[in-house]
C-alpha cells in the first residue's frame, strides 16, 4: 500500500503546539462560529409561541419547518469548519493546502468523479433492492416546487460538506497522525475513531447504540483505506459526496442529520441491513475501483 500521501504532513511545521492550535482553531470556527446560524434558529422556535413548529435539542431534529432552513443551518458548522482547516494548514502549519488532497500539483478532477459516479449508482442499486424486499417501508415525499429550489443548493453545499469532512478527518487529521507511525495502520484506524466519534450526536445513533456507531467506523475505515491506496484524497471526497447527496436528494429518513426535502422517506433507518448493505456496496466498489479497473496510483509513472 502507498504511503506517500501519509507523509505530506513533512512537508509543514509540526511543532505538537501547532495541532493543539489548529485543533482549537477548527473547533472555534466549527463549533461556536459556524453554530450560529442554528443557534438563532433554536432560540427563535422556542419563542414563537406556534405549537406547529419544535426543535428536539437532543437531537435537533425540526419540525413544522422547511426542512431547507435546517439543512442550510447545519452545513453552514460544517463549511465554516472548512475554513478553519484551510487557516489552520495555510498559515499555522504553514505547508500547501493542495497538500491534503493529493502530492501531485493539482488536483484530479475525474478521479473525484470516478468516486462520485461508482459510489452513487452502487447505492442506489442497494436502495432499489432493500426497497423491493420491504414493499411500504419508503413513502413518496416528491413535492416538485420545494426539490426544484432544494436540488442546485443541495448540488453545491453538500459535495463542500462533504469535503469538508474528507479534508479535516481524511486529511489533516489522518496525516498528522501518519507522524506518529510510518506505519499506514495507525492514521487509519485512528482517523476513523475521530470519525466515528464526531458522529456519535447524529440522531441515527438513538436507533442503535452499537450498529450505528459501528457503521460510521466502517465507513471511515472505508474512506481511509481508499484514500491510502489511490494516494490521494480525491475518491474518498469523491464517495462522500454521492453517500449524502443521495440521501439529501433520493432516500431520507425523519430523524435523519441531513435533513431534506429527498424523493422518498423511510420511517427509520435499519440499523442492520444498512450495516450490511454499506459493507457489501464498498466491498464492490473496491472491486471495481483497484481490482478491475486496475488504476495507475497517484504519483506513480504510468
Amino acid at each position: 500500500m502507498n504511503t506517500q500521501y501519509l507523509t505530506l504532513a513533512d512537508l509543514g511545521k509540526n511543532h505538537w503546539w501547532r495541532y493543539l492550535l489548529g485543533l482549537l482553531l477548527i473547533a472555534v470556527f466549527w463549533q461556536i462560529l459556524g453554530a450560529i446560524p442554528l443557534g438563532i434558529m433554536v432560540v427563535m422556535l422556542m419563542g414563537d409561541d406556534d405549537p406547529a413548529t419544535n426543535v428536539d435539542l437532543n437531537t435537533l431534529h425540526f419540525t413544522g419547518v422547511d426542512s431547507l432552513w435546517p439543512y442550510l443551518a447545519i452545513n453552514f458548522t460544517l463549511l465554516t469548519m472548512l475554513v478553519g482547516v484551510f487557516l489552520t494548514v495555510r498559515f499555522l502549519h504553514q505547508r500547501q493546502f493542495i497538500s491534503l488532497l493529493t502530492p501531485l500539483a493539482s488536483v484530479d478532477w475525474r478521479r473525484m468523479l470516478e468516486g462520485f459516479t461508482v459510489f452513487f449508482v452502487l447505492i442506489a442499486i442497494a436502495t432499489a433492492g432493500e426497497a423491493w424486499f420491504k414493499p411500504g417501508a419508503y413513502q413518496v415525499t416528491f413535492d416538485p416546487k420545494q426539490f426544484l429550489i432544494f436540488l442546485p443548493i443541495a448540488l453545491i453545499i453538500t459535495p463542500l460538506q462533504a469535503a469538508a469532512e474528507e479534508l479535516l478527518f481524511r486529511g489533516y487529521l489522518m496525516q498528522g497522525l501518519g507522524l506518529l507511525s510510518r506505519r499506514a495502520f495507525v492514521p487509519v484506524l485512528g482517523s476513523s475513531l475521530l470519525f466515528m466519534a464526531a458522529h456519535l450526536t447524529n440522531p441515527e445513533v438513538g436507533e442503535d447504540m452499537y450498529l450505528i456507531p459501528l457503521l460510521y467506523l466502517l465507513m471511515g475505515l472505508f474512506l481511509a483505506i481508499i484514500t491510502v491506496k489511490s494516494n490521494s484524497l480525491e475518491l474518498a471526497i469523491g464517495v462522500h459526496a454521492a453517500n449524502n447527496l443521495f440521501t439529501v436528494l433520493i432516500m431520507n429518513y425523519a430523524n435523519s442529520a441531513l435533513p431534506a426535502p429527498s424523493l422518498f422517506m423511510a420511517d427509520n433507518i435499519d440499523p442492520l441491513s444498512s450495516l450490511v448493505s454499506f459493507v457489501v456496496v464498498a466491498a464492490l466498489f473496491y472491486w471495481v475501483v483497484f481490482v478491475w479497473r486496475k488504476p495507475n496510483p497517484v504519483g506513480q509513472s504510468h
